[in-house]
């Protein structure tokens, strides 16, 4: 006789804030030593700004956005199973919203504080970030997966409207097998061809990314591995979760290959394929052992609490503000490893003070913002409850 499943996890979940801090920490990794030297940074620094001697292992550190949105994924089908459409639509504006409104004009301050950019170049930017319109130009490259969980979120939010949140599993397979063919096809067509160019043309434009033609198969695969792992519906989505992390590793592999055409690299898919593998393995583990991360200590199990918290400003206040110190420093006669430890240290002081002190005021007064709002809209115009 099979052993008894254990529970579904009740408890908040630490490991995926383990896991959400140190996909930041990649992505961060990337722009400082990677992406920044050989961009805006690097010329603003004469190229002086060089950490070549960290390519061998920060140049797939972009492999952190594919973690963060599997795990998108995973949280919002745990979160949205009970939720109203109200609920639902709230619960991601507090989330999103604060972190955005804080962090978006404390870059544009940041930037035109130390002359990298004029004010009004940056205005257009800061508009689009904090108003999440999903189209360029933004105050930080980085606000462009925001569009891209938006509109997974609106997907999500559409069947919870619908009262038939069980449309999450054939939403998340026309979304993994949409994404999945898109990348066989990639991977299978001359890329001289017709058909080719039209590939490239796909995954150049805004708009497909906006239906998640190309990032579909890892919020499909949060979803499966929440029906695995929370729902205990192993069995029936193995096959869905096993041609998944194949397109995933599809994905990663094209993603690789443009990142090397784009700085003229050689680096091989096996990288970022396996520490994206890696990271999900740590995740399914953490998700069954989540009763374990619980015997730890209050003070351990805080610090993972707020290091999850803090992942989200990190994110967005990191590549340009942080790039920007990061390239002062060095002009102002700072060796270079030493300016990269004080902008990290600052950076993530900087999300410390955000997460713990500036974001939750904020998400508390849009919090009591929302249903004011909402009870002065039309009948017709207001979100179900």
């Amino acid at each position: 006789m099979p052993a008894p499943a254990s529970p579904a996890p009740k408890q908040h979940l630490l490991g995926i804030d383990v896991l959400r801090f140190a996909a930041a920490l990649m992505v961060l990794f990337f722009h400082f030593c990677y992406l920044n030297p050989n961009g805006f940074i690097g010329n603003a620094t004469r190229q002086t700004l060089d950490f070549s001697e960290t390519s061998a292992f920060s140049h797939f550190g972009w492999v952190g956005v594919q973690v963060f949105f599997v795990i998108s994924g995973f949280v919002i089908a745990f979160s949205g199973e009970k939720a109203t459409p109200f609920g639902f639509f709230s619960s991601r504006v507090v989330r999103l919203g604060p972190g955005a409104w804080i962090c978006a004009p404390l870059t544009l301050l940041v930037m035109v504080a130390l002359g990298f950019s004029q004010a009004k170049e940056l205005y257009a930017g800061l508009r689009h970030s904090i108003a999440f319109i999903p189209w360029g130009p933004w105050i930080d490259g980085s606000y462009w997966t925001l569009g891209i969980e938006v509109a997974f979120y609106a997907m999500v939010l559409g069947i919870i409207c619908l009262g038939r949140f069980a449309l999450v599993r054939p939403l998340a397979m026309a979304l993994g097998a949409v994404s999945a063919l898109f990348w066989l096809a990639v991977a299978v067509t001359d890329p001289a061809s017709g058909l080719g160019h039209k590939l490239a043309t796909a995954r150049e434009s805004r708009l497909v990314a906006l239906l998640l033609v190309q990032h579909g198969v890892f919020f499909a695969l949060g979803v499966f591995l929440w029906l695995a792992l929370v729902k205990r519906q192993a069995r029936v989505n193995l096959g869905w979760i096993a041609l998944l992390l194949v397109a995933g590793c599809g994905q990663i592999a094209a993603e690789n290959a443009r990142v090397n055409a784009q700085y003229g690299a050689h680096y091989s898919a096996l990288a970022p394929c396996a520490t994206w593998l890696a990271a999900l393995a740590f995740m399914v583990w953490s998700v069954r052992a989540n009763s374990l991360w619980h015997r730890l200590p209050g003070a351990a199990r805080g610090a993972i609490r707020t290091a999850g918290m803090m992942t989200y400003p990190l994110y967005l206040v990191h590549q340009m503000a942080g790039g920007a110190i990061l390239a002062t420093l060095v002009l102002n006669g700072w060796n270079r490893w030493s300016a990269l430890a004080a902008t990290m240290a600052l950076a993530l002081a900087a999300s410390w003070v955000i997460a713990r002190h500036l974001e939750p005021v904020l998400q508390r007064l849009t919090k009591q913002a929302l249903p004011l709002i909402r009870a002065y809209l039309p009948s017709g115009a207001r979100p179900a409850s």
